[in-house]
């Protein structure tokens, strides 16, 4: 097992693709968050909990591009037929699988750490120099951070059933980009047309990303922590489809 996680490692870290969405994804929420902490207008002050909630807004579309990344690190092999010597040297298939899993959500709990918990320091420390101090000891900051830091996990997860079940990159990010866009908003939709607006609370992708910025507190939504278990649960559920339709097919 270890030698298919440093295979799938070298696999990662050599291929173009990843480090320019890895790179995009950390960049984003750190340009972003030194622009507005430089040209905000603060004259009366900001509150911790509203940097936070930047920050984790930011975040969720570097969840997306690094979900992105996850799918085309699997994708990836059986678009270009890599995949057959993969399998040909290590037969049990879910060792493969559950390698790649293991270092691309590690990957991504990495740069995620990074962008979320930087851009609060570079906040903090351009905040602090024009007079206005935020903490993250504050109520709340804390568990925003993390909860975007699991989302982006949950997102790589479920791109990564999503490209065991379609196996083709472009359909498979296409769809993972889309699901809670547009999708999701379509369903949610068609359930408040016939009367459910209850129900929409449970479409999955959606509770998730509701569930970084709401601890749950209204009825109206599922909140923390229930919308990110939720939503893992839902991508494993996909991962395990994923992965017994790759038994049962061809390299």
């Amino acid at each position: 097992m270890k030698n298919t996680i440093r295979a799938e490692y070298l696999k990662v870290r050599t291929i173009l693709a990843h480090w320019v969405l890895t790179i995009v994804a950390l960049a984003f929420p750190l340009v972003v968050v030194t622009l507005v902490a430089f040209l905000g207008d603060f004259d009366i002050g900001v509150e911790s909990d509203e940097i936070a909630g930047l920050i984790a807004g930011l975040a969720v579309v570097s969840a997306m591009v690094l979900g992105a990344m996850t799918t085309i690190s699997l994708t990836g092999d059986y678009g270009h037929n890599t995949i057959r010597p993969t399998y040909a040297a290590t037969p049990v298939r879910w060792r493969v699988i559950a390698s790649k899993l293991v270092v691309n959500s590690t990957l991504v709990v990495i740069v995620t750490a990074v962008a979320v918990f930087g851009s609060w320091l570079i906040a903090s420390v351009i905040l602090s120099a024009r007079g206005t101090s935020i903490s993250i000891g504050d109520d709340g900051v804390v568990a925003t951070l993390m909860a975007v830091l699991a989302l982006a996990v949950i997102v790589s997860i479920f791109g990564f059933g999503l490209g065991l079940v379609i196996r083709n990159s472009p359909v498979t990010i296409t769809v993972l980009l889309l699901w809670p866009l547009l999708i999701e908003s379509l369903i949610g939709l068609v359930l408040a047309l016939i009367g459910w607006e209850g129900a929409g609370k449970w479409l999955p992708y959606q509770a998730a990303i509701t569930a970084v910025g709401n601890d749950g507190g209204s009825d109206d939504v599922l909140g923390r922590p229930l919308g990110l278990v939720y939503f893992g649960v839902v991508s494993l559920v996909i991962v395990g489809v994923g992965t017994f339709l790759d038994h049962r097919r061809d390299a």
